[in-house]
């Protein structure tokens, strides 16, 4: 266990952000909480968040991390921008991580009631409790909810995210290839998931992983309500979003131990969605092939009614000739 604590001491002492933010999702993950929304990120330094318990809004954190290089010792002005972000986010609870030295008078204006400040020695002992909790195999018992903990994530980002971008117009050459691409990705999220021997005691590193390709599909959301297809395949935008929206919705059924009839429901939905996908290049065919048809008799009609046009012409010209 020492062995451990060193190795994890040395490890974090000189980190980058985005490997430490790894320590503190877990740490976060174990207190149920999940992540909100992002308020700041400044590069390799300090990264703002807010964070909701057991996706509730109403009990919200400021997660604030900080990195430091080695030796170094943190800002003794942090505190005040600390408080600061908190009452401008009309937020009480804090949780605040970081591998530098905080002085004593800085520990003492950031702890507090709903107040957490984890240091290097905090931050390892947690973590190490986590892996001690882990050891110990525990069946998880799925739960019914009434709202899927991921529909309040999609809805708290699309209400942050409220972009607006041009169309972006498709032609039906390029149906094919945009329906394959969203056919593969979800395919390797299903993949990634069906990989998992007991869907009801996912390994930390599966849950984890499965929840950061969660969030890097949500931008996809903003995405595709800007496609526009030709009349035929107007339905693909809705169906593209849908299979977006229910694979997000389907990753927090499985990592959030939610209701099974949910999991089952949702799986349909997507793999239904990903049939059409499937069959657009046997609908383009068919499209083509009756677009040709039609063509055809359009052009055919168009030869009949000249050649009637023409020998009435020469009847008309006949009859005008004798009448004369």
């Amino acid at each position: 266990m020492d062995s451990e604590r060193k190795a994890r001491y040395e490890q974090l002492y000189n980190i980058k952000l985005t490997e430490f933010y790894n320590f503190v999702s877990e740490v976060m993950g174990d207190f149920n909480y999940s992540l909100h929304r992002t308020v700041k990120d400044i590069e390799n330094k300090r990264r703002i968040e807010i964070w909701s318990y057991q996706s509730r809004e109403d009990q919200s954190a400021v997660v604030w991390i900080e990195v430091v290089k080695p030796g170094e010792i943190l800002d003794p002005y942090i505190t005040t921008d600390v408080l600061r972000t908190m009452n401008d986010e009309n937020v009480t609870r804090l949780f605040f991580f970081t591998n530098g030295q905080m002085g004593p008078e800085e520990k003492e204006v950031l702890e507090g009631s709903n107040h957490f400040v984890f240091g290097t020695d905090e931050i390892v002992e947690t973590l190490i409790a986590i892996d001690m909790k882990r050891s110990i195999k525990v069946v998880r018992k799925r739960k019914k909810v009434k709202v899927p903990s991921a529909m309040v994530l999609i809805k708290n980002f699309l209400k942050a995210n409220k972009v607006t971008r041009r169309e972006i117009k498709l032609k039906t050459s390029a149906v094919p290839e945009l329906a394959s691409q969203y056919y593969k990705l979800i395919r390797r999220v299903l993949n990634e998931i069906d990989r998992i021997p007991d869907i009801n005691d996912i390994p930390a590193q599966s849950r984890e992983r499965l929840k950061k390709i969660q969030y890097d599909l949500l931008p996809e959301l903003l995405k595709t309500p800007y496609y526009t297809f030709t009349y035929q395949f107007v339905y693909l935008r809705n169906a593209l979003f849908s299979l977006i929206e229910y694979t997000i919705i389907y990753i927090g059924n499985v990592i959030e131990y939610e209701a099974e009839d949910d999991l089952k429901k949702n799986r349909e939905v997507i793999e239904e969605i990903m049939s059409k996908l499937d069959s657009v290049d046997e609908e383009i065919s068919n499209y083509k092939s009756d677009l040709m048809f039609t063509s055809e008799k359009v052009a055919l009609k168009l030869i009949m009614y000249a050649a009637v046009f023409s020998v009435a012409s020469i009847f008309i010209m006949i009859v005008l000739k004798f009448t004369r």
